[in-house]
């Protein structure tokens, strides 16, 4: 599929060739393929064809896309586990109203010429009626969230080509090698696991912010968010007993320069404390005239040297301070506030293959540290199911089941009902 669309030989519906994908999955079926886009496609230049992703359950992803995206030369690559998801669902057919109207054609003749599954549910994509030739199957003991190696990482390969994907894969496997092989005193997984587990349990920190020092990465907080607290966030263990202590801590972050100027100052000198992982590159080449090369490479100088002394500052607080400069500015930087600092020769497929199976092999060491299943997710389906039952309700469905009436949620309902009026 990959090297069809790269030669130019997919063509839609009306007989054009494919420009652009639009790949609708949510959870682990759209944060690690949108993560590795981000940080690997950033320049048009890296790009073999253009791919847009679409999660939210709202269309509010969709609808730009729709204005801007030439229906003619657009396919969907529609990725789920279970193929039942109603974000992707939903998604996946506003899409394909939207191409069917556009090219004035049904939308069984668009499914088969401008859409892809990929699903551990082939029976489910065949009767949504994609050909068996555009199916991409894995295996359902394949966790949604872990599933970036599988064929749900297509939408990367026709983005960057084979030979990135297959790089990203030989990073993963690099990782996979050392985390097998390596002595728990140099095992980097297992490290990490270890010093996030005192830092939860033990120093009773609750949440851990990840920080990266370069932009590509913006979507690395959101995509370990789910890693982590999905696969950890539980209190209840293999055996069916409670947890008796805290397990995974609340993920967030953001890019750490512009973070500097948004939550810093709390961090710093209000009364949380927090720990923390500051991820940074140490070079990035540039093909670019001089002037810009050398201008990009002092942006590259300032950015690490920031990270550097933001680290620092975590975790030695006022001691950080230069001597010249006590006495003259602000005290009160607590301080002791555990931090790691990952980094990174480059940022390129290898190297983000092994960060993110660096973390996927942390969240397995807590999971035995802590007796959990991290391939199940309980309280995800639970909401699944409830809303469900609201959208019935809201919807007017026949198919509206009884649902736990509580008197705020009946008084947004019928306040709903009034404005819709």
């Amino acid at each position: 599929m990959v090297e069809r669309l790269h030669r130019g030989e997919w063509f839609g519906a009306s007989g054009q060739k494919i420009t652009d994908v639009v790949h609708v999955g949510v959870g682990g079926s759209d944060l690690g393929p949108k993560m590795v886009s981000e940080a690997l496609a950033d320049r048009p230049s890296h790009a073999y064809i253009n791919v847009h992703y679409v999660s939210s359950m709202d269309g509010a992803q969709l609808l730009p896309l729709m204005e801007r995206l030439d229906p003619a030369t657009t396919l969907l690559v529609l990725a789920s586990k279970s193929f039942t998801t109603a974000d992707t669902q939903f998604n996946a057919r506003t899409a394909l109203a939207w191409l069917s109207d556009a090219l004035e054609i049904d939308v069984a003749t668009v499914c088969r010429c401008q859409l892809i599954g990929v699903s551990s549910k082939p029976d489910k994509m065949t009767e949504f009626g994609i050909p068996d030739a555009h199916q991409l199957v894995f295996k359902d003991w394949i966790g949604g969230r872990f599933s970036l190696w599988s064929p749900i990482g297509v939408s990367v390969a026709m983005q960057l080509g084979m030979a990135s994907f297959n790089a990203l894969l030989d990073g993963a496997h690099a990782m996979d090698r050392h985390f097998l092989e390596t002595p728990l005193e140099e095992n980097l997984p297992a490290l990490m696991a270890l010093v996030g587990a005192w830092n939860c349990q033990f120093l009773g920190i609750s949440t851990h912010a990840v920080l990266p020092y370069d932009g590509r990465l913006k979507s690395l907080p959101a995509y370990l968010q789910q890693l982590e607290m999905e696969s950890n966030g539980k209190s209840v263990c293999l055996d069916g007993r409670s947890v008796t202590h805290a397990t995974c801590p609340i993920i967030w972050g953001d890019v750490g320069p512009n973070a500097q100027h948004a939550f810093y100052q709390l961090l710093h000198q209000g009364g949380h404390t927090i720990s923390a992982d500051f991820v940074a590159v140490a070079g990035r080449d540039v093909d670019a005239v001089p002037d810009v090369r050398d201008a990009l490479a002092a942006q590259e100088q300032l950015t690490l040297a920031n990270c550097l002394a933001q680290a620092q500052l975590f975790a030695l607080g006022d001691d950080a301070i230069p001597k010249a400069l006590r006495g003259h500015m602000a005290q009160g930087y607590r301080g002791n506030q555990p931090n790691s600092l990952l980094m990174l020769k480059q940022l390129d497929a290898w190297g983000l293959g092994a960060l993110v199976a660096l973390y996927e092999h942390k969240v397995f060491v807590q999971s035995v540290l802590w007796n959990l299943n991290p391939f199940d997710q309980p309280g995800v389906e639970l909401g699944k199911k409830t809303g469900d039952e609201s959208f019935n309700t809201l919807t007017g469905s026949d198919n509206e089941q009884d649902l736990v009436k509580d008197a705020s949620t009946q008084q947004l309902l019928r306040k709903v009902g009034e404005w819709r009026q």
